[in-house]
């Protein structure tokens, strides 16, 4: 029962957003992908089902067709596993929202969920994670650049880390997220570390 009403508030929110983004998302400049403006109103929207969110317009033009997203899990600086890895056509324009719920607060479950909406349809992919406990900081951010080309392979979009204990609440640098391959260093300066990374075809 609460599967099915996660999914319902979702499935309103994406479509509520996407009403309301739809000439947002046309602003967008071509093959590049950028952080959703979001009014106050779709803030509290996704504020009431989602712990954690992170929302994304892009423009693909017409050379991309296809886009895979997914999520890397990090322990210490090592890869240890994806989640929600999912391929969706697209067509042109379209919007990603990454988010996270708390779904059993016993045993801190939470559920991953990333949708991708693109000419009128709208894919979802989601699983279930055990993370940290709520006594454990968190950072989160998202990629600070306006305009991410998506024609760079690599691309990571948005964070959500625990930073070891001797670390504080440090962020990423604006350079990892520039050039993630350079910069895997700053990884291991977090317990955990949970990545947004995308690549269009």
């Amino acid at each position: 029962m609460r599967r099915g009403l996660f999914f319902v508030i979702l499935t309103v929110l994406t479509l509520s957003l996407v009403a309301c983004n739809g000439e947002d998302s046309k602003k967008v400049e071509a093959n590049t992908i950028s952080n959703a403006n979001l009014t106050e109103r779709e803030e509290a929207l996704l504020s009431g089902p989602a712990d954690q969110s992170f929302v994304f317009d892009f423009n693909a033009g017409d050379q991309y067709k296809e886009i895979s997203v997914w999520v890397e899990k990090y322990e210490s600086g090592k890869l240890v596993g994806k989640l929600n890895r999912m391929s969706t056509d697209i067509k042109n324009t379209g919007m990603m929202v990454f988010s996270t719920a708390k779904v059993n607060e016993e045993n801190n479950q939470s559920r991953f969920s990333i949708s991708v909406h693109s000419d009128d349809a709208t894919n979802t992919a989601w699983s279930s994670e055990t993370m940290k406990d709520d006594n454990f900081s968190i950072v989160s951010g998202s990629n600070p650049l306006d305009n991410i080309s998506i024609k760079n392979k690599n691309m990571v979009l948005a964070s959500i880390a625990y930073p070891s204990s001797e670390e504080g609440n440090r962020t990423f640098s604006t350079d990892f997220y520039e050039d993630i391959d350079s910069h895997m260093n700053e990884l291991k300066n977090y317990d955990v570390v949970y990545l947004l990374r995308c690549t269009f075809k």
